[in-house]
């Protein structure tokens, strides 16, 4: 038995669609690798964990992770914004949503994640980060700027450089580790759970 299997025996997905939202991911051409079962529950973990009610996610694609993540918010009692620029995948994305009877916790908003991330306003107590890659480092400025002190900021896929993907996604989820490293304002990490996860908490008294 490897370490993943014996880790994913003990999860399981809290909502039946999450299979299905596999299945059509898998047979659709344009949707993007989804965060995963591992991801989906440290996600959940974490919402349960930070007691968070301001939610918000950049990259909703079929909403697997909004699922994961608006059931943990249904016991912190709060909501979760998922940003997606396909109008497609934003319809088919409500539509799940609806059927997992989440849509008092999630709400998804068509448009550019990096352009709404301007009009925002915080603080949110945990982001993640799934949008287009190029996307990663321009948005970190705004990403902290809506994070309150003690909030977390999640990026997924954030092993691609040593998992050798293509320069084109790695370089800029590259660039974004050592941005977010660098930065007084943060704490981070970076966890090899799906294709890599990098986790920063701000710092209290960051602005």
């Amino acid at each position: 038995m490897t370490i993943a299997n014996y880790i994913t025996a003990f999860i399981t997905p809290e909502q039946p669609l999450l299979n299905q939202i596999n299945h059509e991911q898998n047979e659709r051409p344009d949707t993007q690798p989804n965060v995963g079962l591992e991801a989906g529950r440290l996600l959940a973990f974490l919402i349960r964990l930070l007691n968070a009610k301001r939610v918000l996610e950049f990259g909703t694609c079929l909403g697997y992770s909004a699922i994961w993540m608006a059931e943990a918010i249904k016991e912190t009692g709060g909501k979760l914004t998922s940003i997606e620029l396909n109008p497609d995948l934003v319809k088919r994305a409500r539509e799940y949503l609806h059927q997992a009877g989440l849509t008092e916790q999630a709400e998804v908003i068509r448009g550019d994640a990096a352009q709404i991330a301007k009009t925002l306003d915080g603080p949110y107590d945990l982001i993640l980060q799934d949008t287009a890659k190029d996307l990663y480092p321009e948005m970190l400025k705004d990403c902290i700027r809506l994070l309150r002190p003690g909030g977390v900021l999640v990026a997924d896929d954030a092993l691609f450089t040593p998992m050798g993907i293509p320069e084109k996604f790695s370089a800029p989820v590259h660039r974004l580790n050592e941005a977010a490293f660098a930065d007084p304002r943060l704490y981070c990490t970076l966890l090899p759970v799906g294709d890599g996860l990098l986790l920063c908490v701000k710092q209290p008294l960051s602005t």
